[in-house]
């Protein structure tokens, strides 16, 4: 089936990683019928999926409570899936994420109820500062004149070498959907349906992506299509997906300091780090190079666990790459196929970007380990495009980051994104690395990463904008 690119928002195709710089606005409606009209000025500004802007970008998202605020069908609203609805911060979810003690919304600077209702997510990449200053001085002067409110403008950017903040090369795998593929791929590599992570398209279990529908009578400029195979709705979700944005707060300092209090060199810090993501600071997995980096593999992507390293003893079962994206093994299945297989309905589209200033420019980890604590606020957006929350990211954050028996471990999360903490008979801040004849555990992990702000939002198509622009 032919994806409709132009009718797509672009972030679903591209990450626009020719535009270097960035900023996420959070905005909230003031009257239904004034923010209606902000959509339709918004609409021709879009950047679809056909295009590739070598100046700019701009993209949009919904939460439902601005959904719900310009006052669509309460049968459509009552379409969207129940996690969208509830929302990040619902009681059970915040356990469900792994989002208490520490990380608790109460402690987040935005998207907890105390801090806020947000309406509209919009996203501004530009490709470099002068455009991005002109872009967000434009767009904030729009939304004041349709009565938005600015609640939070966050910042953005990538970093030396497309690296992360503790040093480490980033967003390296990624799914490949099979739509838009023109490479050949080996087994290793396997491609996935555009249903995954695009609505109006079929998934891996050969279904059409759940989409949220409009009665056809409110559609009176015929914007949308209908839905397939039932035409008794309009699709309003067609071409859009669900958007996942967390704002997570890296801890450099407390990173390096706590593995050079591990080790006896910087050398062995680095080691004990790379075990931790299951790749060396450039890239280079460890399944590949166990016992040091090689820069020739240090965008290698092309590698599983089941054959070639089973029982973790060159990267470690709980690694941060193992737990959210287990490839090819997981211990709770018998064969490798199956494994496979079950790991592949639990994929996203990441499309996040670092922010803050680095704690050095090429953010060398022998020199992370020397400076000075800088008391400057750092961390990744972490954002990702998913068609069904609860299958992909929240059991993902679930079942693999959080959970401390994952992979038959046993008080272990997530060395970097879990929440780690002693809880009676539990605990999570422990890590272990395999080594013969006896492996070897970290204890007392701190957070190295902390919650400080997220939500969920509804990506939608161009046709739903532009039904949202018409909508009366």
């Amino acid at each position: 089936m032919t994806l409709e690119l132009n009718d797509m928002q672009g972030l679903l195709v591209r990450g626009f990683g020719n535009l270097q710089g960035a900023q996420y606005l959070l905005l909230r409606f003031t009257e239904a019928e004034r923010s209606r009209k902000y959509i339709k000025e918004l609409l021709p500004l879009l950047t679809n999926a056909l295009q590739k802007p070598d100046d700019h970008a701009v993209q949009l998202a919904f939460t439902y409570e601005g959904l719900s605020f310009l006052a669509l069908p309460d049968e459509t609203l009552q379409s969207f899936s129940r996690e969208f609805k509830e929302g990040m911060t619902e009681p059970h979810r915040q356990f469900v994420l792994g989002d208490t003690g520490e990380n608790t919304p109460e402690n987040w600077v935005w998207g907890s109820k105390a801090s806020g209702e947000i309406h509209l997510l919009l996203m501004i990449y530009s490709h470099n500062a002068e455009t991005l200053a002109q872009k967000l001085v434009q767009e904030e002067a729009r939304a004041e004149a349709y009565g938005l409110d600015l609640l939070h403008s966050l910042p953005t950017g990538m970093l030396h070498d497309h690296k992360e903040h503790f040093g480490f090369r980033d967003d390296i795998s990624r799914p490949i959907i099979q739509e838009l593929n023109k490479k050949p791929t080996s087994e290793k590599e396997m491609t996935f349906p555009a249903g995954e992570f695009i609505m109006g398209y079929k998934n891996l279990y050969d279904e059409f992506a759940p989409s949220p529908v409009i009665p056809p009578e409110f559609d009176k400029s015929d914007d949308l299509p209908d839905l397939t195979n039932d035409s008794a709705f309009k699709d309003f979700g067609k071409n859009g997906t669900y958007l996942v944005f967390r704002q997570m707060e890296q801890d450099v300092f407390a990173f390096w300091e706590y593995l050079l209090g591990q080790s006896k060199s910087k050398e062995e810090a680095i080691r004990l780090a790379s075990k931790m993501v299951g790749r060396w600071p450039d890239g280079s997995p460890l399944t590949k190079t166990p016992d040091k980096n090689d820069p020739d593999l240090s965008t290698f992507n092309d590698f599983a666990f089941w054959e070639e390293d089973k029982w973790g003893l060159k990267c470690p079962i709980g690694a941060h790459i193992r737990r959210t994206n287990p490839r090819d093994h997981l211990v709770t299945e018998k064969t490798q196929k199956d494994s496979a297989e079950m790991a592949s309905k639990h994929r996203m589209l990441r499309k996040g970007r670092p922010y803050g200033e680095p704690v050095c420019g090429d953010l060398e980890p022998s020199q992370l380990m020397e400076l000075p604590r800088d008391h400057k606020e750092r961390g990744l957006h972490f954002i990702c495009l998913v068609t069904d929350i609860r299958r992909q990211f929240e059991f993902i954050q679930n079942n693999w980051v959080n959970f401390h028996k994952f992979g038959g471990l046993e008080y272990d999360a997530d060395p970097l994104i879990g929440n780690h903490y002693k809880n009676g008979n539990i605990k999570t801040d422990e890590f272990s690395i395999p080594e013969y004849p006896i492996r070897r555990k970290l204890c007392d992990l701190p957070n190295f990463t902390l919650m400080k702000g997220g939500g969920y939002f509804f990506f939608p198509g161009i046709s739903a904008v532009r039904f949202l622009a018409n909508y009366d």
